[in-house]
C-alpha cells in the first residue's frame, strides 16, 4: 500500500507602502519575495494599487516574480492600526464616535486573523510599527530619522517590537539611528545587487554616469550639483572629450516633470545626456560604457539632523562598480560603507573635491584602471547571492 506525504507549504507576506515608486527599497523587498519563492514559500504581497505592478517591477529590476500574489492591503490605513488611544484628542473623538471605535477594533481583529495565518511577514516600515502576529516577523527599515517621541508612544512602540523577531536595516548608517528608536533587535542586511549581471569587460568611453530618480522624493539626488561640477571641469579643459550621463526614473511623464526640465535647462550647452526611465538592459549598457560614477545625494545635508535626506546605502553605485566604473561618492549616509576611500574610489565633501578627484582620474589612466579592478572585486560584497545566503541564515536563526 503506497503512502503519500503532504509537504506543508510555508506562507510569507510582504508589505511595502511605496511599491509603486519602484525605487531601491522596492527592489530590496521584491528580491526578498523572489528569494522566498525559490525557498518554497507561497508569497503574498499586500497591495491594493496597480495590479500590473509586478510585471513592471520584473522589467525594471530583472526579477522573476511569477507565481507571487497581490492580495488586498490591510496595513496602509494607519488610522485602523488601533493607535487611537495615543493622545487625548483621539480619546475624545472615539468617545463621540463609537462606530469609529468599533471599526478600528474590527480592523485590528482582521489584521490579527490574517497575519497570524502566515509563517513569515516582511514589513517595510515608514518608521511606524504595526502589530504583526505571524510565526516570524521581520521589520525592514530603509530610512533613518531623528525622532522626538512622547514617552507613552515610545512605550507603545516597545510593546509592538515585542512581536518582532528582527529589525533589518539596509546599512550600518540606518541601523545606528533605528536602534535608538526601535531597540536592540536591529541588524544589517545590505541590499542585493545583481553584480554578476553587469559586464566590466566592454570597451569604455569617456563617460561619467550618475543614476538617480528625477523626483525630489525624500532624498534629492542633487543632479544640479553634479551639473555645475561638470560645467567647471568642462570650461577648464580644451578639446574636452567627456560626457556626463544622468539616468533615472520619473514618476510623471518627462515633459511634466518640472525638476527634470530645470536640470535640462541647466545643462544647455554642455555635453550632458538625460536618460529617463531606462530599462535594466539599457542601464547595463550605460554602466558598461562609463569610466567614472558620480553620486551627490546628501550634499549640503547635516546628517545628524536630517539623516533621511542622505543616501542610506546606494545600490546604483555598486552596479556601477560591478561594471568597472570608479565611484566618486559624497561622504554622507551609507555611501562610505560601499568603498574604502582612495582604494576602490573616492569620497568627497565639497564640490571642489569632486572636481579635483575626477580630473585626477581623467588624467591618470593607470590609476583609473587599477581602481576599476578594485571596484569590481569590492562589488561582490553586495551580491544578490550573498544577500540570499544571509537572508537564509537569518530565517534559520529566527
Amino acid at each position: 500500500m503506497g503512502t503519500s506525504t503532504n509537504k506543508m507549504i510555508l506562507k510569507a507576506g510582504i508589505f511595502d507602502p511605496y511599491l509603486d515608486t519602484l525605487g531601491g527599497g522596492e527592489r530590496y523587498c521584491l528580491t526578498v519575495a523572489e528569494i522566498l519563492k525559490t525557498l518554497g514559500y507561497q508569497v503574498d504581497i499586500f497591495w491594493s494599487g496597480d495590479q500590473d505592478l509586478l510585471h513592471k517591477a520584473e522589467v525594471r529590476f530583472n526579477l522573476d516574480l511569477s507565481n507571487i500574489n497581490l492580495i488586498p492591503d490591510i496595513f496602509s490605513a494607519q488610522s485602523d492600526n488601533i493607535e487611537m488611544a495615543q493622545d487625548s484628542e483621539s480619546l475624545t473623538t472615539i468617545s463621540h464616535h463609537h462606530h469609529i471605535h468599533q471599526k478600528k477594533i474590527a480592523s485590528f481583529i482582521n489584521k490579527f486573523k490574517i497575519t497570524s495565518s502566515y509563517d513569515l511577514i516582511f514589513f517595510l516600515s515608514d518608521w511606524s510599527v504595526p502589530f504583526l502576529f505571524s510565526k516570524k516577523n521581520i521589520l525592514h527599515v530603509q530610512v533613518p530619522f531623528v525622532t522626538k517621541t512622547k514617552l507613552k508612544n515610545k512605550l507603545i512602540t516597545q510593546i509592538k517590537c515585542l512581536f518582532l523577531n528582527q529589525i533589518v536595516c539596509n546599512s550600518r548608517f540606518t541601523a545606528n539611528f533605528a536602534s535608538r528608536h526601535f531597540g536592540s533587535k536591529c541588524s544589517v542586511l545590505y541590499p542585493p545587487v545583481d553584480v554578476e549581471k553587469f559586464d566590466p569587460s566592454l570597451p569604455k568611453e569617456n563617460h561619467i554616469i550618475s543614476v538617480g530618480r528625477f523626483d525630489n522624493i525624500l532624498n534629492s539626488k542633487k543632479q544640479e550639483v553634479m551639473i555645475e561640477a561638470f560645467r567647471s571641469i568642462y570650461h577648464q579643459h580644451k578639446d574636452f572629450s567627456w560626457r556626463l550621463i544622468l539616468a533615472g526614473g520619473s514618476l510623471s511623464s518627462p515633459e511634466k516633470n518640472n525638476y527634470l526640465r530645470h536640470l535640462q535647462h541647466l545643462a544647455i550647452g554642455l555635453p550632458i545626456d538625460f536618460i529617463v526611465n531606462p530599462e535594466f538592459n539599457s542601464l547595463k549598457k550605460i554602466f558598461s560604457e562609463a569610466k567614472i560614477y558620480w553620486h551627490a545625494a546628501g550634499f549640503g545635508v547635516d546628517e545628524s539632523i536630517h539623516p533621511e535626506s542622505t543616501e542610506h546605502f546606494g545600490m546604483a553605485p555598486v552596479e556601477a562598480m560591478a561594471s568597472g566604473c570608479v565611484p566618486i561618492l559624497i561622504n554622507r549616509g551609507g555611501l562610505g560603507e560601499i568603498i574604502d576611500n582612495e582604494h576602490e574610489g573616492f569620497l568627497w565633501n565639497e564640490t571642489k573635491e569632486l572636481v579635483a578627484k575626477t580630473e585626477l582620474l581623467m588624467s591618470s589612466p593607470s590609476l583609473l584602471s587599477s581602481m576599476s579592478k578594485q571596484s569590481i572585486l569590492r562589488s561582490a560584497n553586495f551580491s544578490k547571492e550573498k544577500f540570499k545566503n544571509e537572508l537564509k541564515l537569518l530565517l534559520n536563526i529566527l
